[in-house]
């Protein structure tokens, strides 16, 4: 047993001594890249690199422009892509567009019928005749189918540019007017002084 646990020492020792060199070594091998880097460091804040020469400049700028391409292609890209799904979703959107203007409409005339009814009969009870009734609801749409036609006309005549066209016919006399001043007063020639100078 005492052979065993002496060799089992000796083996612990072993272990231990090459672990301890081991360790130094490590530290030498780290103290030694310290002292490398540190020495590059000085030489690095002590060395000015020299400028570069037309053959750098050039594969600088060439690497530039291919950043720029490749930029440029990837937005372009992208923007086609956006471009086609508004696309799409254009296209799903159109029949539930038109779908939504005549159901619009279709309420739009229920509602102004119920309304015209209900006033129809407020008014029946108001004057107690049907004949009166009537005419108020006849005069009242035919005021609101005035109005209305009046603001399509004013709407019209908006859309023809007024005040502009007005504002050019002025610019445009206001030059004619300062061309001629311009270019002095035209005189006539006389009538006789013509009819000489023909042979």
């Amino acid at each position: 047993m005492t052979g065993e646990a002496e060799a089992q020492a000796q083996e612990a020792v072993v272990k231990l001594a090459a672990a301890a060199e081991q360790l130094a070594a490590e530290e030498e091998i780290e103290r030694a890249a310290q002292a490398a880097r540190r020495a590059a460091a000085r030489e690095a804040a002590t060395h000015v690199p020299p400028a570069p020469g037309f053959g750098a400049q050039f594969e600088a700028l060439f690497a530039a422009g291919s950043g720029v391409v490749h930029a440029l292609r990837r937005f372009f890209g992208a923007f086609g892509a956006l471009l086609g799904a508004e696309a799409r979703v254009l296209r799903a959107g159109v029949p539930l567009f038109f779908i939504a203007t005549i159901a619009l409409v279709a309420f739009s005339v229920s509602l102004w019928a119920c309304l015209v009814a209900l006033i129809g009969w407020l008014l029946l009870h108001a004057t107690h005749s049907v004949g009166i009734a009537l005419l108020l609801l006849a005069i009242g749409h035919a005021l609101l189918v005035t109005g209305i036609w009046f603001a399509i006309k004013r709407g019209v005549h908006q859309a023809t540019f007024p005040q502009t066209r007005a504002e050019w016919r002025a610019l445009r006399h206001q030059m004619i007017d300062d061309l001629q001043g311009f270019a002095g007063p035209r005189v006539d020639k006389p009538a006789s002084a013509e009819t000489e100078s023909k042979p």
